[in-house]
């Protein structure tokens, strides 16, 4: 609905939310997606709303050559099959898999998949790319190059793909353009296992902007990932954590209403002070 030329998002007060934290079969997209349907009823079974798996979880994080092999397009077969779980139960899913463009030159992107009941299929591309040593992501993706907010029945929504958390400016956009939950996907290996509760946490309060966080566990090649998926509120409160080391689904609710509320009172999008920031964008 258009306003003024201003796009008016309607949102639930809350919503339940379910994380599958599992592990991939590397390369072997038919036996993930099999896995990923039978959770993606129960989750819809339990009440949930909405449903995320880690990310590049239908190829696996560590697939290296398969990811282009097994890429797909989107919309394509594998997004077909989530798009009707998504109608058939009433859910909404967001899931990683190697996306790959229909045309020229052809490039593969780190991508989550996004179906909801209305028939929605949209995708975000992982913008920024872990290529540094032992990460390989540069070698088989194409950054992504936009920041798209998915207006949702459940609300406005941003995802971001792992290494994305680590750029306070790209969780701030979203927030700016509307985003009311931010979905995390990862594949955050044992060495940052610290580090992503204070970044996510940090981003929460930075932003006024409730937190879903779904994590790979268990290992892949040389990798170790800790699982650790988490929800977090407006305020940086923990409100759902998962297990450590073990596949595990977490189930907890997300209240919208608070974080509107919590933007109303502390102003922090009021009192932020953007021409005194131009050098953050006249810098590189």
């Amino acid at each position: 609905m258009q306003k003024s030329g201003v796009l008016i998002m309607q949102h639930k007060e809350r919503f339940k939310v379910a994380t599958v934290q599992i592990n991939s079969f590397l390369g072997e997209v038919e036996k993930n997606l099999e896995r990923a349907v039978g959770y993606i009823r129960q989750a819809a079974e339990q009440g949930a709303d909405i449903v995320l798996f880690p990310e590049l979880y239908l190829q696996g994080y560590c697939a290296e050559q398969l990811l282009t092999e097994t890429s797909e397009t989107i919309p394509g077969p594998t997004s077909d099959i989530i798009l009707k779980e998504s109608k058939n139960h009433n859910i909404y899913v967001v899931i990683g898999m190697a996306r790959k463009d229909i045309g020229y030159p052809h490039l593969v992107y780190n991508s989550a998949l996004f179906t909801g009941p209305d028939g929605m299929t949209e995708y975000y591309d992982k913008i920024h790319l872990g290529t540094f040593h032992p990460y390989t992501e540069g070698v088989y993706f194409a950054p992504g190059n936009r920041i798209p907010v998915f207006n949702t029945r459940l609300g406005p929504m941003s995802i971001q793909i792992c290494y994305d958390v680590f750029f306070p400016e790209l969780t701030r956009t979203f927030a700016i353009k509307g985003a009311l939950a931010n979905l995390v996907i990862s594949a955050g290996p044992d060495a940052f296992r610290d580090s992503w509760k204070v970044m996510l946490r940090a981003r929460a309060i930075e932003n006024a902007l409730p937190t879903i966080y779904c994590n790979v566990v268990g290992k892949q090649k040389n990798f170790s990932f800790f699982g650790g998926s988490m929800v977090i509120d407006a305020v940086g409160g923990i409100t759902g954590e998962a297990k450590y080391n073990e596949e595990d689904i977490l189930y907890a609710d997300v209240d919208i209403s608070a974080a509107i509320n919590i933007r109303q009172r502390s102003l922090l999008y009021r009192d932020r002070r953007i021409d005194l920031y131009q050098e953050l964008i006249s810098t590189k």
